[in-house]
């Protein structure tokens, strides 16, 4: 008679720092292949610090008492539980092995799923579960990555050769000012409040959500917060739009989001908006203040106006990725 194997999952502890190095290492090799990662994982025993620190969660797979498998999570984060990678070693019964770290995340954080929205970025092979989490309540949207090559010098060169559109009167483009927060939320309350990203990131939903984006936007929390590259759009002295940059790292810029409000939208301020941004961020970069190589913004891929505003401005789609959530019962 054949052995059968005996899977078992069980959140981290110091008894598993040697055995469980193995399996976080194999995911930290392949973490921009195989998972889209822009950054560098954390080292092992800074993952482990982190862990022990209550700022991220672990729970492994064992098969026949050998980590072959992790999950990892934050409940730090106020309005939401943030599931931030399923890794497995192999590819053999891979969904069913997911499942089982799943099914041990959902009844560890039983109570917590009753007050906080669970997301989960499915990137790069992750997505290959997409359809299985539906079993555990979980809802999908999809999420494009729009990228721009700044190592394209004839693609850099037409964005630069590419006058941006005129602004009608009483309006005008104007850098951040700390002035502009009170005025900044409400912009992106009201451009976000009904979108897809509200579904997976409620503080988009309420003003005081709205306000904790973008105090961890300016306060380099997202990456570091670029001023002087993000523009706002004055009407009669008043910020009605707004487009964030920042730095994820020294070679990838990232816009956070664009947001105009509802009453001046259908006019193509958001183009305008961006392609000042990115004229700034190319002039900055190529002048030797960065080495930027990548600008990147995600938004929903379903979403064909915001899809195609990025297009206009030179952006094409670099990868798309589902985005699941699961909703608080009602």
């Amino acid at each position: 008679m054949a052995n059968l194997t005996i899977f078992k999952v069980e959140q981290y502890n110091q008894a598993y720092y040697k055995i469980f190095s193995g399996i976080y290492n194999d995911f930290k090799r392949s973490a921009k292949s195989d998972y889209n990662f822009e950054l560098e994982p954390l080292d092992y025993d800074h993952f482990i610090k982190s862990v022990e620190e209550g700022l991220l969660n672990c729970l492994i797979l064992f098969e026949d008492d050998i980590p072959t498998g992790f999950l990892a999570y934050t409940t730090i984060i106020s309005e939401s539980l943030e599931l931030n990678i399923i890794h497995c070693i192999g590819n053999e019964n891979l969904n069913a092995k997911r499942k089982l770290l799943l099914e041990k995340f959902l009844e560890v954080n039983k109570a917590l799923t009753f007050e906080k929205v669970v997301t989960y970025p499915m990137l790069g092979k992750q997505a290959s579960f997409a359809q299985e989490i539906g079993e555990f309540g979980f809802k999908i949207t999809n999420t494009a990555v729009m990228a721009i090559d700044f190592t394209n010098s004839q693609l850099i060169n037409k964005i630069k050769d590419t006058p941006c559109k005129d602004l009608p009167n009483d309006f005008s483009i104007s850098n951040w000012k700390t002035t502009y927060y009170k005025e900044a939320a409400e912009i992106v309350h009201q451009a976000f409040k009904e979108s897809s990203d509200a579904l997976f990131d409620s503080r988009f939903q309420t003003i005081q959500g709205c306000r904790d984006i973008i105090e961890k936007i300016t306060n380099n929390i997202y990456g570091v917060f670029l001023p002087g590259i993000t523009k706002v759009l004055i009407y009669k002295k008043r910020p009605v739009g707004i487009c964030f940059a920042n730095l994820t790292n020294d070679s990838i810029a990232n816009i956070p989001i664009v947001a105009i409000l509802k009453k001046h939208r259908n006019n193509g301020f958001g183009e305008i908006l961006l392609k000042q941004t990115v004229d700034n961020l190319i002039s900055s970069s190529f002048s030797g203040n960065w080495n930027v190589k990548e600008l990147n913004a995600s938004c929903d891929s379903d979403s064909i106006p915001a899809v195609n505003m990025y297009k206009a401005i030179g952006f094409t789609e670099h990868y798309t990725y589902p985005q699941a959530y699961k909703p608080k019962p009602l």
